[in-house]
């Protein structure tokens, strides 16, 4: 089994290469929980993956992200931790520019995204 911080790694490039929904479709338990910068939660691996697909059909232009520290604070060998990621993304979208610089702390349970929180300024 792959280490949480392997994982976590896989996931970032999954990140730039802008392979959004494919990143949640290996990696997220199907109850998994997902709250944003601005605290608003989303639970379900089904909802997160409509949502996201949603959102991307407003994307004009994927630019890619920059991907900086990432770390696992925990992992007991068994799939379960806390990992850390933080990075920037950088796209044009119908309506402007979408360009925030976020930290992702994703909590693991038996080798699943259980619960993913980002923090960044929900105005980017």
């Amino acid at each position: 089994m792959a280490t949480l911080l392997e994982k976590t790694q896989q996931i970032m490039q999954m990140v730039k290469a802008g392979q959004f929904v494919e990143g949640m479709e290996e990696f997220y338990a199907d109850d998994v929980v997902n709250i944003e910068g601005d605290g608003k939660r989303t639970e379900g691996k089904a909802t997160l993956i409509a949502n996201e697909r949603a959102f991307l059909e407003k994307v004009t232009a994927y630019h890619g992200a920059v991907i900086g520290a990432v770390a696992s604070a925990s992992d007991d060998g068994q799939g379960n931790g806390t990992t850390f990621a933080q990075y920037s993304l950088n796209a044009d979208l119908t309506d402007g520019k979408f360009t925030p610089d976020q930290v992702q702390v994703t909590r693991w349970v038996d080798g699943k995204v259980a619960e993913v929180r980002f923090y960044y300024d929900p105005r980017f």
